[in-house]
Formats: C-alpha cells, structure tokens, sequence
C-alpha cells in the first residue's frame, strides 16, 4: 500500500478549500494513495488518546503539540500494519512548522520501516519559536526544565536531538521550496527557514532545494475562499500554487512514486514569468509594493546586495541570503531573470514551441506575460 500525509502549517485546517492540500490528495488518491490530512498547531486538537492530552487545540502561538500531530500521523500507519498492509511507499507533505513535521515524521519512521521509500515536500519549513526553547522543535529532554521537551516521541521512535533538521538515507527525495520575501513579519527567532543550502538542515539523500518569491503561505493557497469565490488578487496567489504544484508532481513523477498528472508546462512557464514580472516590478505578491527585486538582487550587475545576511540568524527580517542562488548561468554566461531552476528548466522545454508562436502571432494576449519577461532579460540580461 501507498500512503500520503500532508500536515498543514500553524492555524490552518488541511481542508480548508482556500489552501491546496486537499487538491494534491486527490491526485494521490486517484493514483492508489491512501491519504491523511493534518490540521496545523492551532486547530489539531488534542486527544486522549496521544500522551493524556484533553480535548483542548494545540498553540499557534508556541507551536506546543506539534508532537501529537506527529504522533497521529505515525498512530494512522502503525493502524495499517497491523491490519497486514505494509508501507510501500510514504509521500509526506508539509508547510511552514508542518514542513518540519513531515522531516520529524520521516525520520520516525526510521526505526522500524527503514525501507520504506519516504518522499517529503517541505514548503518553507521553520522551527518556530517559545520561550526558552530553541524554537518549537527543540527535542533535548531538559531546557528550563521539562518545557518544550517531545519526550514519548523520542521514546517511541528512537529520534535523536537533530530529527527536526536532519534526514538520513531511509528518505528517498527531499524536496523543498523557500519563500523569498522582504519584510518584518518573520522577525522572531525560529522562523529562518531551514534548509540544506543554508547549511542550517543535514540531509543523507537526495535534495531539490527551489526558491520562490512570495509571502509565507502563498505557495500553498488554491486562491478560492470558503464561500467559493475568488481572493482578490488571487491570480498572484493561484500562480505560486501552480508552481509548487508541478514541482511537486514532476519530482514524485522522476523518483518513481507515480505519475500523479502533469500540468501543461507552457501554462507552468508562463505562471513562472507572471511570478518574475511581478518581483522585477517591486512586488511581492497580491500588488504588494516590496521596493526591492530578490531577481535583481541575484544578478551579477547588482550594485547592492543589502538584503544578504547570515542564514544562521534567527532575526534576520528577509529571505535575501537565498536571492544568490535564483539566478541561472550557462558557464559565466547570464541566461535571465530565471525565479529557480525549474523555471529554466521549463524555458528549455518551451523554447521552440515558443518562437513558433510568437513567429505567428507576436501580440497574442496569452503571451503577455512572457514577453514582457523577455523584454526584461533582453534589457538587462544580454
């Protein structure tokens, strides 16, 4: 049996139509997965059953019973091994402190499934923070006492102080997408995102490591609100779920975890040059006015990097230490304003298709954004 698990991030419901978790469990579903929904820290509630806890939520705030969604998750496998159904495959997904969640919940399955082929998607993956605690995943038995101890989970499982930041061979791919975004929303300590190229996670397998300009949550919001209806501005958000979406499917896809649908990736381009003009315009997202360009930034004519910083920090207000890494070279030689890889890769899958139209037809409306993408390089990128 196959089996998926999204735990979704601080104060979201995993069903919450405006968000996309449910839409990636169905294209599992469709494909033999079974699948869990997690609700985030905030909205899981407690159980009785999980370490006497009452039937109180979780905290938002701290992060405090993140270890019981683990838990629940690890309960819901355990249930079908001993009904005779062995884990083929796990697929474990996970945003903002649920991306954390999903590394601490690969690496449980270590002790008795480490054969397992494990798949974890991390979307902007961060500790999180409370007092006296090295965030909200801190897993030492003793910090001021017993507050922010995971104790039974250690127990349990055989997880070693680093299980929130580590992944050993046992994961197949790890796949993880970083926000980039200026601001002071991030400013409390934990909320670096944790990652292999920011020397701040260790990883033992295989990694994709893709950077993405937005807010925080964006790269999971379907654009839909509960009453059905749109965002405003949902167009900014649906493009960033698009992405992640298809850099989700193409890496379940190559890893052999199953072909879980392709979106047309003439469609996924020019998503990723609406995404760029937006950045190169001094946007972040939803028409918000940022003044700064992380695509700029990373080009080598850059005459201010001021938003590099150490990663390590746990203050730094920015994602600019990641905006080095957005740019794409062919030897010494700039391509383009390129958001990340997967957006070069898509250009060289489109290339030809794309001069033939707009050899035919250079005013086309739907190819807008991509000109004016390529009005962009061809000033600046030559």
């Amino acid at each position: 049996m196959k089996y998926a698990i999204f735990f979704a991030g601080s104060g979201q419901k995993a069903n919450d139509p405006s968000l996309i978790y449910t839409q990636w469990a169905e294209s599992l579903k469709s494909r033999g997965y079974a699948t869990l929904l997690l609700d985030g820290v905030g909205e899981f509630e407690k159980t009785k059953k999980w370490w006497g806890g009452s039937a109180s939520k979780t905290n938002a705030v701290t992060g405090a019973g993140w270890a019981r969604i683990v838990g629940r998750a690890m309960e819901w496998l355990e249930d079908e091994v001993r009904v005779g159904n062995t884990l083929d495959k796990v697929v474990i997904v996970g945003m903002s402190r649920g991306g954390v969640q999903a590394v601490v919940c690969a690496n449980c399955l270590k002790l008795h499934h480490s054969s397992t082929p494990v798949f974890v998607f991390a979307i902007d993956p961060v500790q999180g923070w409370h007092a006296g605690n090295k965030g909200s995943f801190d897993m030492r038995t003793k910090r001021l006492g017993s507050q922010g101890t995971r104790d039974d989970l250690k127990a349990l499982y055989g997880l070693s102080a680093d299980a929130p930041n580590s992944l050993s061979n046992n994961v197949k791919f790890y796949l993880s997408v970083i926000m980039q975004f200026k601001g002071k929303n991030r400013w409390f300590p934990g909320f670096t995102p944790q990652s292999p190229s920011l020397q701040n996670m260790t990883v033992q397998c295989e990694f994709k490591v893709y950077e993405l300009p937005g807010d925080h949550s964006t790269g999971v919001a379907s654009g839909f609100r509960d009453d059905g209806g749109f965002h405003k501005h949902h167009f900014s958000r649906t493009t960033r779920s698009q992405v992640t979406t298809d850099m989700f499917y193409h890496h379940l896809r190559q890893e052999g975890f199953g072909d879980v649908g392709q979106l047309p990736d003439f469609n996924v381009f020019d998503n990723y040059c609406r995404i760029a003009n937006e950045d190169l315009a001094g946007y972040q997202f939803d028409n918000k006015k940022s003044g700064f360009s992380f695509l700029m930034a990373s080009h080598s004519a850059a005459a201010s990097r001021r938003f590099e910083a150490d990663p390590k920090s746990r203050f730094h207000r920015g994602r600019g230490h990641l905006v080095q890494s957005t740019h794409v070279k062919v030897g010494s030689v700039m391509k383009g304003y390129y958001v990340n890889e997967r957006h070069f890769q898509l250009y060289q899958a489109v290339a030809a298709r794309l001069e033939i139209a707009l050899n035919k037809n250079p005013a086309d409306p739907a190819l807008a954004n991509i000109r004016t993408w390529m009005d962009y390089n061809e000033r600046d990128c030559r």
